[in-house]
């Protein structure tokens, strides 16, 4: 199936075939990050998952992530229930809350290296593995912090 340019702006989440909302994914690494609840925020911090490539913010087991016990699925359910798990960034929950992509989002500069030019990306930051962070916690730094 092609994609059309622009669907996302005829098309609720809820109609997009499954390669249309997989483009919608700027690939920023941001939900790969380990978050905390703290009262009433969501804070990301630079542990990230062990399957993150950081270099190219992609899942190594991308088809397999969901079995690893630690991914969540990024659908509709995730953003009705747990909407504090993606950064404000992030173009489903951006397109979910009425709002639109990003003016760095690559469907609409047609450029993957747009989200890492526009400091969206976490290919940049010194992020650790979430299993050093375990062992140690004062490794942890907040990237981000949004109100839930």
């Amino acid at each position: 199936m092609e994609i059309k340019p622009g669907f996302w702006k005829t098309k609720n989440l809820e109609q997009m075939s499954e390669e249309e909302w997989e483009a919608l994914c700027a690939h920023c690494g941001k939900c790969c990050l380990c978050k905390y609840q703290v009262g009433s925020q969501t804070v990301f911090t630079n542990a990230c998952c062990s399957h993150l490539d950081i270099k190219t913010c992609r899942c190594r087991i991308y088809d397999k992530r969901l079995q690893s016990g630690s991914c969540v699925k990024v659908n509709l359910k995730l953003l009705r229930e747990a909407p504090y798990l993606l950064p404000e960034s992030c173009a489903y929950k951006r397109l979910y809350n009425h709002q639109p992509l990003p003016l760095w989002h690559p469907l609409l500069t047609h450029t993957q290296n747009s989200v890492a030019a526009a400091g969206q990306s976490v290919s940049s930051l010194p992020l650790i593995p979430e299993y050093v962070a375990e062992k140690n916690p004062l490794l942890l730094k907040i990237i981000e912090t949004i109100a839930d």
